[in-house]
């Protein structure tokens, strides 16, 4: 990954993306994907709670991790959906970027792994060791 977060300013004017405005879309944009997920899956039958763990793979598939008794139909509904396909992927970037600012000097987003939780309060993203 580029080093992206090389380019966020501390608010300057001019000095490129602000982090604050980063994490305020970051946060809008998974709020705002969640909805539309639930709905996309609930065409499908599925409902939240139970909540579900999803973990998009080196090839661009979408996974649904842990057990869920339409897991199988999930993962065919979600990747045959280029829209929530690219989407899923814009908000990973946007994560991935806020995280790299969270790293200590000399730490990487290696071994490290974007999840997405839909759950009955929301959306929430968040990162797991391999």
């Amino acid at each position: 990954m580029l080093e992206i977060a090389s380019f966020l300013s501390d608010g300057a004017p001019n000095e490129g993306f602000s982090l604050t405005e980063l994490n305020a879309k970051a946060s809008a944009e998974l709020k705002r994907f969640g909805l539309d997920l639930q709905s996309q899956l609930a065409l499908i039958g599925v409902t939240v709670p139970p909540a579900l763990q999803l973990r998009g793979d080196d090839v661009g598939a979408l996974h649904v991790i842990g057990e869920h008794a339409l897991k199988s139909e999930i993962e065919v509904f979600l990747n045959d959906n280029t829209r929530i396909l690219k989407w899923y992927k814009e908000v990973e970037v946007m994560h991935e970027i806020l995280r790299s600012t969270q790293l200590s000097e000399g730490q990487s987003l290696e071994n490290q792994v974007f999840n997405l939780g839909l759950t009955s309060l929301g959306c929430v993203a968040f990162f797991s060791m391999l």
